[in-house]
């Protein structure tokens, strides 16, 4: 018999996996837009009130217990796009979110949610893609490993965002892998960086070409612990019945890694807005999901999927006041 691969308990976990409650969609959905006095209070807002209620179990979504989790690591190939050190860049990133301004602590603040980032060794870079993989199976596979504790906090819903360093390069390098195309479909944008990053991610591609069929291959190349903890968040989730808004470009290239080993791994999960990345769009419509809302935002740091969770939060309280009948 093979030796068992780190990859292969990953693998199981992608195919044995919940399902929402469909009867439950469909009531909650039914009754979101029977009420209201045929006014339509909820608008759009009553599918995916109907899909949050399906991942819960229940008749009445909630948000209670929220938890905005933000994933942070060192990239190699950060040094490829940025100058100085990558390690302190990367840690004052992390410490400005943390210990500074930043809208989505306040928005985590105002609304009650819990508020955690988790380092992926900030110290300890994965390697520069356009030099080796990023990193190991055994490497990527204990991250993603490690990714899985977010569910350890309680929450009922998850919102997932970045902020590592070089991070929305491993995120094009990985869409790239997934799809094909030109690196610079996937990595442009405007400025100096934007055409280091587009340099790296073709160089990655052509080093890599040869071992871009396996979806989990690519997050190992290219993607870094941070990426490869988002994938294990978002597992974890699933099998746990937690919906999870995912945030921004980062966040969403590492959804589509399950997206792309099995089509149904991600429909726990709701894509909180398309962000200003030019391929952000392009992403999501490879994977089939529409975003809540566009409101031009620029970082992936969790705070398009706070608004997100705020508004999820109002609505449902929206809804049950509607079915006790107030108004």
């Amino acid at each position: 018999m093979a030796e068992p691969r780190p990859f292969d308990d990953i693998r199981d976990l992608t195919r044995n996996m919940p399902t929402a409650d469909m009867d439950i969609y469909e009531t909650v959905l039914n009754s979101a837009r029977a009420l209201g006095s045929g006014l339509s209070p909820l608008g759009k807002l009553d599918q995916s009130l109907a899909w949050l209620a399906s991942w819960q179990g229940q008749d009445a979504p909630t948000v209670l217990r929220p938890l905005i989790a933000v994933f942070a690591g060192t990239h190699g190939v950060a040094a490829q796009v940025y100058e100085g050190d990558i390690i302190d860049a990367a840690t004052k990133r992390v410490q400005s979110l943390t210990e500074g301004q930043s809208a989505v602590r306040g928005i985590a603040a105002n609304s009650g949610a819990a508020f955690k980032v988790y380092e992926f060794g900030l110290e300890h870079p994965s390697a520069d893609f356009t030099k080796s993989a990023s990193l190991s199976e055994r490497e990527c596979a204990a991250a993603i490993a490690f990714g899985m504790e977010v569910v350890a906090e309680g929450a009922d819903v998850i919102v997932l965002g970045s902020a590592g360093l070089g991070a929305a390069t491993a995120a094009a390098a990985i869409a790239r892998g997934l799809y094909g195309g030109a690196a610079e479909y996937w990595a442009g944008g405007s400025g100096e960086n934007a055409s280091k990053r587009i340099k790296a991610v073709e160089t990655g591609a052509q080093m890599h070409k040869d071992h871009l069929d396996d979806p989990l291959e690519v997050l190992r190349i290219f993607g870094g612990r941070d990426l490869a903890g988002i994938v294990g968040a978002i597992l974890a989730a699933r099998h746990q019945r937690i919906p999870v808004i995912l945030d921004g470009y980062v966040v969403c290239a590492a959804a589509a890694v399950l997206h792309k080993v099995n089509p149904e791994s991600i429909s726990h999960c709701l894509s909180a807005h398309i962000s200003r990345e030019p391929a952000h769009g392009a992403l999501l419509d490879r994977m089939g999901v529409q975003p809540l809302f566009d409101l031009d935002l620029n970082i992936g740091d969790g705070t398009g999927g706070a608004f997100a969770m705020t508004m999820l939060k109002a609505a449902s309280a929206g809804l049950m006041t509607l079915q006790d009948g107030v108004i």
